[in-house]
């Protein structure tokens, strides 16, 4: 779903919200414009996305359980051991996700349902704590504090340059994942649920990928670089 294009009030370049996005980021200028109702204003330019060898391109299309998606959007966040990529999802349902891409792994989580009020505080958490969500008991296998590198196409929340980030992920026992979004990590909103698995790049037919030196695309056999294929 689209809505009508507005354009940049720094370069006039025609841009366009893509779903519930409230941030898009210029694709000629870099600027970052937030829309708040029918008004819209612009907060900066996002910093220069780094290439950390993600083979995942903005416009892809795949699917997951059978249900097709488009990635519209990139958050490229930068903590002490280096970048990693969070692709915002918008699916044929209407609804939306993210696919996290660090290092060759890659988790898809949609928004949960779960009550967020009874979450633990941030810094409340720990490496290594249990955490007892509905029926399902969590360790927490990372814990972050990290900062906006930069953005690309269309987000759902306000993704101002340099913004500060905070989240933790938790493992199941049955292998269930569980990221906790706490925005700046300050406690001024309450914390957003996201829930899923790690997945296979080949599991998620994604057209079309990127293909470098030194990688041969997912599975064996079948893949196709951008333009190959149908």
């Amino acid at each position: 779903m689209e809505t009508p294009s507005i354009h940049c009030p720094e370069c006039g370049a025609p841009a366009t919200f893509r779903g519930a996005a409230l941030t898009v980021v210029c694709e000629y200028c870099g600027a970052t414009i937030v829309r708040t109702g029918a008004d819209i204003s612009l907060i900066g330019k996002v910093s220069a996305i780094l290439d950390n060898g993600s083979p995942i391109v903005l416009g892809g299309r795949g699917k997951v359980d059978g249900l097709p998606f488009e990635i519209v959007g990139r958050l490229q966040l930068r903590h002490l051991r280096g970048t990693w990529n969070e692709w915002y999802l918008l699916f044929a349902d209407q609804r939306d996700g993210w696919l996290a891409d660090a290092q060759g792994s890659f988790y898809l989580v949609r928004r949960a349902t779960a009550a967020a009020a009874k979450l633990p505080a941030f810094d409340a958490l720990a490496l290594g704590q249990r955490v007892t969500l509905g029926e399902t008991t969590y360790a927490v296998t990372e814990r972050r504090r990290a900062t906006y590198q930069g953005a690309e196409g269309s987000l759902p929340f306000e993704a101002t340059p340099g913004r500060a980030y905070a989240s933790v992920d938790l493992l199941g026992e049955d292998g269930e994942f569980m990221t906790i979004d706490y925005g700046d990590g300050d406690g001024a909103r309450a914390p957003e649920i996201f829930t899923g698995s790690a997945v296979e790049l080949a599991d998620l037919a994604i057209h079309p990928l990127r293909r470098f030196e030194g990688w041969e695309g997912p599975g064996n056999g079948g893949w196709e670089g951008p333009g190959g294929g149908g």
